[in-house]
């Protein structure tokens, strides 16, 4: 069974709600999740918040985040998930912020380099940084699977 039908299972039985903040993948997490037939009963949607302003409007990111660490930055990971979970009723909550390539990439942060935040209302969240390999489409398919492993690992499951 693929993670994202295991995952529909869970939040379907405990009657569970989970939203994205997607900026490196773009959408295609939401892909994942609605592509299931019954993913309306738990899954509320996803911003994807591409641009700084939207990550500052629509999630609460502030802009000395953002100056200072980044957009691909645990800080910016993290206040995307709170910004997340304070703008929606969700139970459950995952933010993806990455540098899919082929351009974009500095020293500090090559392509490849992304931070997934995974969380609930109330409860320290699981910020985790990757590095993946490959062309772009590689990375982004791998950010939008490692999404859901973190999110795995927070709900305490043993893969």
């Amino acid at each position: 069974m693929a993670l994202e039908e295991k995952i529909h299972q869970f939040m379907v039985e405990q009657g569970k709600k989970l939203a994205l903040a997607e900026s490196c993948t773009g959408g295609s997490l939401a892909a994942r999740l609605v592509a299931l037939a019954g993913s309306s009963d738990y899954f509320l949607g996803s911003l994807v918040t591409y641009s700084n302003q939207l990550k500052r409007e629509l999630l609460g990111v502030s802009a000395e985040t953002l100056r200072v660490h980044g957009a691909v930055s645990r800080e910016a990971a993290h206040e995307m998930l709170i910004g997340l979970l304070k703008r929606t009723d969700s139970d459950y909550g995952i933010a993806v912020t990455g540098v899919a390539g082929p351009s974009g990439g500095t020293k500090e942060k090559p392509v490849g380099t992304v931070w997934i935040a995974v969380g609930s209302p109330g409860v320290k969240p699981q910020v985790k940084e990757h590095h993946f390999s490959g062309d772009r489409q590689a990375i982004i398919a791998a950010s939008g699977q490692a999404s859901l492993e973190d999110l795995t690992c927070f709900l305490g499951w043993e893969e």
